[in-house]
């Protein structure tokens, strides 16, 4: 047999390998020392900045000591209380004897002396650690929860993203057709400590002379971590959640659910049951299984279910450990304001309406508070109070069989010059259910109504300075009610879906009302989906417009990812509309995309054909795009460039469109290695890039490839992960080791092949490569000149020196150099000649 290993299922160990050497003489007749490679490598006692992952959770980074242990020859990770804390392991749950020993500052225990069948594995290449801890011994904590400990603040950094585009327009039949228009936005922001700067704003100009630039918001703003909370200072926008949305100058601290975890956002109810033994639950909905867990004898309770929107009770199936079986059911619907129980969400706004309207600036200030009482109840109430006015809201949310039903009433007063104080109700009602007979989705309807002395916030103060200025009663368009439904319902046997959407509105001072529905069907044979949808809109004119649409769509498949796609429609005015759109990448990695498009447009006796084409180009630095048209009576031309500027410790970098949160990738030396959590995106000549998305608050894995880089750089690590605060830009710093690299066909003196596994070491005893077949030997982390030593025993007999010098011409680009040697005792100056 050539090897003999012997593998165990927990790298706890070193693992044996033997390797025969009289099967790897390569002809050179001399015997071989392969002890080395007998073992893998060894862990050696000191302290690793490791990733650790418990039960496949990733849990942070952190600089832990491994230490050494008679037993075994790799040193162990070892744990103090404060550590086992911080990885969620319940301390409190360990033996009294393991608590004693933990006491002492300096104490520090191996995994497997602290909990029964728990064992470690060390990834030494990744610098992971991998921990299985039996569920009993960790702290309970909601699935994917990411200990704020480990949210990331980033560096200070500054940016300003830019969105460019130029647009022109040529109308054929007119001698002063032409316009040209521009675009440019702006985002700007800096980050200094826990404070975020931002600034966002639109300059618009056109070739008749017009241009203006409009501030959109400006603010400061940063994370309340004990409260999961947002601090906004300057100018921002209320949610709308509770009351109509309103921009403001001032501050508002609201709740961020972005900062729980994804099985506690949303609404989803807690099941709660009794298990007889140490049985396997099972939470099912429509089929699908949602959850499951094992549980101990006695109650148990499941409060972190993921959201599922609308979508059907709970089915909970109970599996006993003697395979008896039991199970209930979950009401299950929720509307916008649904809540689980015990979760709170609050806001409080102090500020002044931003409105251009506007003549003044009136203070206001707005609080909403939701909370979850139960599976079934959850309760919101709110207040909006400002000069002469003032409002106030009281609802809940109801989770029933029967549906997910939701209602609340808002009172408002207001002051108006001439007339004293007019109040007001409206009246909002809301439900969503799934049907599960017929599967037939009704994901929400909402009625609501108000009556004649009601006025929001906004339209009170428009009212008053109308008033004021022109001394009479008369007020702008406002609504009277307005009601919205949406149905979905697939068909059986793959047949299909139908789908409705419907509104109508009325209002006060206006006769008649808005009125407009969709009724679709979609489906799909084999490749090509199609989907058939008939609308209908009336205005409070009375005039209706009726529109049958009709579109197709086939992938193409291959590299290239192209799709056809065509459509048409006609309305009940005579007119039609027609189009055919080709769209596809023209680069293998998907950076530079296109599509070409042609239309026929129809209306009484003129018509119209066009001939349109967009290209869209991704590159690491921007994005550039391009479109044109021609047709019968005008053409089109646009270019346009979107991206961003980064300024942060390392320098200036340039970088696509951002995101709020954004990484910065370092890895020096390391320029041209892609990063393959973007499209297109590689490391700039100073090893630097910008990965322009992340998501706040959760695990983003950023990652390198190492394809295409120079064989001179090693990258230490490849991934990374990152846990970033709202609008924070982390750091991620890739460590490499870089030194020339080459491919050396190197003898002995007697012509003899080196032996085949030979290390190879430098000046500094370190090994930079191992002989291969052949006698050739690919080393890296040379220098431009220097002595190497090839090492097959432990005498001086079994060892051989040959000096190296680099060309002084480089070869072709990314072509490793090839020299030829003679291994014995050279002068360290003579050079190495070219293979």
């Amino acid at each position: 047999m050539l090897l003999h290993a012997s593998v165990q299922a927990e790298t706890t160990s070193a693992s044996a390998t033997q390797f025969e050497p009289a099967f790897l003489t390569n002809g050179s007749g001399q015997a071989i020392d392969l002890s080395r490679f007998n073992n893998r490598n060894v862990v050696a006692a000191g302290t690793y900045n490791v990733d650790v992952f418990v039960n496949q959770t990733w849990q942070g980074r952190f600089d832990l000591p491994f230490k050494a242990d008679a037993q075994d020859r790799d040193a162990q990770a070892c744990f103090d209380t404060a550590m086992l804390e911080r990885l969620a392991i319940d301390v409190q749950r360990l033996n009294r004897e393991i608590r004693d020993r933990l006491e002492p500052q300096s104490a520090c225990l191996a995994l497997a002396q602290l909990i029964d069948d728990a064992s470690s594995r060390f990834e030494f290449a990744s610098q992971r650690l991998f921990l299985s801890v039996p569920q009993a011994s960790l702290k309970r904590n909601a699935r994917d929860t990411v200990d704020p400990e480990h949210w990331d603040s980033g560096v200070t950094a500054g940016f300003l993203g830019y969105n460019f585009n130029l647009y022109g327009t040529r109308n054929h039949q007119q001698a002063q057709g032409s316009l040209t228009q521009g675009y440019l936005g702006l985002n700007s922001g800096l980050n200094v400590g826990q404070w975020r700067l931002r600034h966002d704003g639109a300059l618009t100009w056109n070739n008749q002379g017009q241009q203006h630039y409009q501030s959109l918001a400006s603010y400061a703003q940063r994370d309340i971590t004990p409260w999961t909370s947002q601090l906004t200072l300057g100018e921002a926008y209320t949610s709308g959640e509770l009351f109509d949305a309103v921009s403001f100058t001032g501050l508002r601290l609201a709740s961020d659910e972005r900062m729980l975890p994804n099985s506690l956002r949303g609404f989803a109810p807690v099941v709660r049951g009794i298990a007889s033994s140490n049985a396997r639950v099972i939470v099912r909905q429509r089929g699908v299984i949602l959850h499951e867990t094992t549980v101990a004898p006695g109650a148990f309770e499941i409060d972190d279910l993921y959201s599922t929107g609308y979508g059907g009770d709970l089915d909970v199936t109970v599996i006993e450990a003697d395979g008896r079986e039991h199970g209930f059911s979950v009401p299950y619907a929720a509307v916008p304001l649904s809540l689980r129980p015990g979760v709170s969400r609050y806001s409080a706004t102090l500020g002044t309406l931003r409105n251009p309207q506007l003549d003044s600036d009136p203070v206001f200030v707005e609080g909403t508070w939701q909370y979850g009482l139960s599976n079934m109840v959850t309760a919101y109430s709110g207040m909006n109070l400002a000069s002469g006015y003032g409002s106030g809201l009281l609802g809940g949310a109801l989770n029933t069989e029967l549906g997910a039903f939701g209602a609340d009433i808002t009172q408002a007063r207001t002051h108006l010059q001439g007339q004293g104080s007019v109040q007001g109700q409206s009246l909002r009602l809301s439900y969503a259910k799934t049907l599960a007979e017929t599967d037939t989705q009704i994901a929400l309807a909402t009625y609501r109504y108000s009556t004649s002395g009601f006025f929001g916030l906004e339209d009170a103060h428009l009212q008053r300075q109308y008033q004021r200025a022109h001394g009479d009663s008369r007020s702008f368009l406002r609504q009277r009610n307005r009601t919205t439904l949406a149905l979905g319902q697939p068909l059986a046997d793959d047949y299909g879906q139908l789908h409705l959407s419907a509104s109508a509105a009325t209002y006060w001072n206006r006769s008649g009302g808005d009125l407009s529905y969709t009724l679709g069907y979609s489906n799909r044979y084999k490749t090509l989906g199609y989907s058939l949808n008939a609308s209908r809109e009336r205005s409070q004119s009375g005039r209706s417009d009726n529109t049958l649409y009709l579109s197709l769509s086939l992938p193409l498949g291959g590299e290239r990812l192209q799709s056809l796609s065509a459509s048409a429609s006609r309305d009940n005015h005579g007119r039609t509309h027609g189009q055919t759109t080709l769209t596809g990448t023209a680069s293998a990695d998907h950076s530079l995309s296109y599509g070409i498009t042609t239309s026929h447009d129809r209306a009484d006796d003129q018509r119209n054909s066009t001939v349109s084409t967009n290209t869209l180009y991704r590159g690491s630095n921007a994005e550039l795009s391009a479109s044109l048209s021609r047709g019968s009576n005008t053409s089109q031309a646009s270019v346009g460039v979107r991206g961003a500027v980064v300024a942060h410790p390392g320098g200036v970098t340039l970088a696509q469109p951002l995101s709020d949160t954004f990484a910065i990738v370092k890895a020096e030396h390391a320029q041209g290695a892609h990063v393959s959590s973007s499209t297109a995106l590689k490391l700039d000549s100073r090893g630097y890039a910008v990965v322009p998305n992340l998501t706040p608050y959760r695990r983003n894995t950023v990652s390198l490839d190492p394809k295409g880089l120079s064989t001179d750089v090693e990258l230490q690590v490849s991934s990374q992960q990152a846990v970033p605060r709202a609008g924070a830009i982390p750091m991620l710093e890739f460590k490499t080791s870089s030194g020339r690299s080459a491919i050396i066909h190197a003898r002995q003196r007697n012509a003899a092949a080196l032996p085949f596994g030979a290390s190879v070491v430098d000046e500094t005893g370190k090994e930079v490569g191992v002989v291969g077949q052949g006698s050739q030997i690919f080393a890296r982390g040379l220098q431009a000149r220097g002595n190497l030593q090839v090492r097959w025993g432990e005498t001086s007999a079994t060892a051989c020196m040959f000096a190296y010098t680099f060309p002084a011409t480089k070869g072709a680009s990314g072509e490793t150099p090839r020299l030829s040697a003679t291994c014995g005792t050279p002068s360290p100056d003579q050079p190495l000649p070219e293979a």
